[in-house]
């Protein structure tokens, strides 16, 4: 497992999301296996000496954010969201990001996928613009090379190119009577 510790006062919690995920998928872009790299962030200590000279005797205040940030649903991204989320002529950007993740989640749990089952398991098959919004997140996956597109048209499939995490089932035993040599 990769571990990875950034010690710096001066970050907001938007920031640490988003320098934790460009580390994390950099990591991944270089072959490590998903969910094998983690970030941590912590506050910067206070003194710190260096050849016995004090280079830092203070640590500034954290940067507070405006507002407190949820923390990310384990569940499928597109269940969690309000019903507004759907009907809405726009998403935010935040709103697309969550739905980047649940795409890229279903992504690694069924190693592939087409539109139309992306639709499904997001839960978006009946809004009008999730088919032109999945093309768009599936062209930057395919862009940051998490993706492979193999097809066309209807018949395009979306394949993952890391690990996919599969259960793993032990095999099933056959048991086979063995015949005698007696009779």
């Amino acid at each position: 497992m990769a571990v990875v510790i950034i010690q710096s006062p001066n970050l907001s919690p938007e920031q640490e999301t988003r320098i934790g995920e460009r580390i994390i998928t950099t990591l991944q872009q270089e072959g490590l296996a998903p969910g094998s790299v983690v970030v941590m962030f912590r506050p910067e200590r206070g003194d710190i000496y260096l050849d016995g000279l004090l280079v830092q005797a203070e640590v500034p205040a954290r940067v507070q954010a405006p507002a407190p940030i949820a923390a990310k649903p384990a569940a499928p991204v597109a269940a969690a969201e309000p019903t507004g989320f759907k009907t809405k002529a726009r998403r935010s950007k935040p709103e697309l990001e969550d739905l980047k993740q649940g795409l890229m989640q279903k992504l690694q749990d069924q190693g592939s996928l087409s539109s139309f089952e992306a639709q499904v398991a997001l839960d978006l098959k009946d809004c009008d613009w999730a088919p032109a919004t999945l093309r768009r997140l599936f062209t930057e996956l395919e862009e940051a090379k998490l993706i492979t597109k193999s097809g066309q048209k209807r018949g395009t499939r979306y394949v993952w190119k890391g690990m996919v995490n599969t259960p793993q089932v032990p095999p099933t035993v056959k048991l086979v009577k063995a015949e005698s040599d007696e009779e």
